[in-house]
């Protein structure tokens, strides 16, 4: 049963949990797992792409968005819609739902923007991972 840690953004731009979900990637690669990111479309897929070759210029993220020729070799897979490729450890769910793969993941991340709209969502989130007796965890950010 996959744990779910929830991060709740305090303040910031809406771009705060990409450059969160940034941060995650470098956390979870130091421990030897692989990381899926979930986007709701091929353009937040893409602005995630160009955000994890600059966020940090002393970081090195071996990433790609889905359907590319390197998809197979990368330990970070960016995805969007219900495209889903196995063979990943932590999901990183930026989409407005719950993927219906997300039970494939050992750990899953939801990152919940300082929106009264992202805020209801991700509280409909945490009811359904709730129901179905997941792990649950919460961290302010």
């Amino acid at each position: 049963m996959p744990k779910v840690n929830f991060y709740l953004l305090k303040q910031g731009q809406s771009t705060e949990q990409y450059v969160l979900a940034c941060r995650l990637c470098e956390k979870i690669l130091s421990q030897n797992l692989k990381a899926y990111i979930h986007t709701d479309s091929e353009e937040q897929a893409n602005y995630l792409d160009d955000l994890l070759w600059s966020y940090r210029p002393e970081s090195f993220l071996p990433h790609c968005v889905i359907d590319t020729e390197l998809d197979e070799d990368v330990s970070i897979v960016i995805s969007y819609a219900e495209k889903y490729q196995q063979g990943f450890d932590v999901l990183i769910n930026l989409s407005q739902g719950i993927p219906t793969f997300h039970a494939e993941f050992s750990r899953i991340v939801e990152i919940i923007p300082d929106s009264e709209d992202d805020k209801a969502k991700g509280r409909e989130r945490w009811k359904y991972y709730k129901e179905a007796a997941y792990d649950l965890d919460t961290h302010d950010v």
